[in-house]
Formats: C-alpha cells, structure tokens, sequence
C-alpha cells in the first residue's frame, strides 16, 4: 500500500511517500520510479508500482541519506 506522511524539515512541511510492501512508487506526472519521495505538498502524486526494490539497493538508498 502507498504510504504518505507529513515531516518537517528545518520548519517546513512536506509529503513523505513510499511503499509498506516494498515496491518502486511510480510518479504519475513523469513515470519516473523511486524508493520513496520527499516533496511540497500538493505538486505530484503517486502509484505503487509492481516492481520490488531489491534488499542491497534499499540499503545503499538509506544509507545516503
């Protein structure tokens, strides 16, 4: 299932949006695929993709942020 939350950060809000089963989400204005997103409120949306994201891309992914 598609998740999405609000964070704040440095006192800004912003959409956090990924997947609970482990896929790609898939952005639905450019059909670009990502691990989870971070954006301002309100700009893209999002569909959970079919694909999974593999363990050792997941964690290099973590680890850089």
């Amino acid at each position: 299932m598609l998740i999405q939350e609000i964070i704040e950060i440095e006192g800004n809000e912003f959409v956090h949006t990924y997947s609970d089963a482990n896929k790609y989400i898939i952005q639905n204005e450019t059909g670009d695929k990502y691990i989870d997103a971070i954006d301002i409120p309100n700009i893209y949306t999002y569909i959970e993709g079919d694909e999974d994201i593999p363990p050792e891309e997941d964690t290099v992914e973590q680890a850089d942020e």
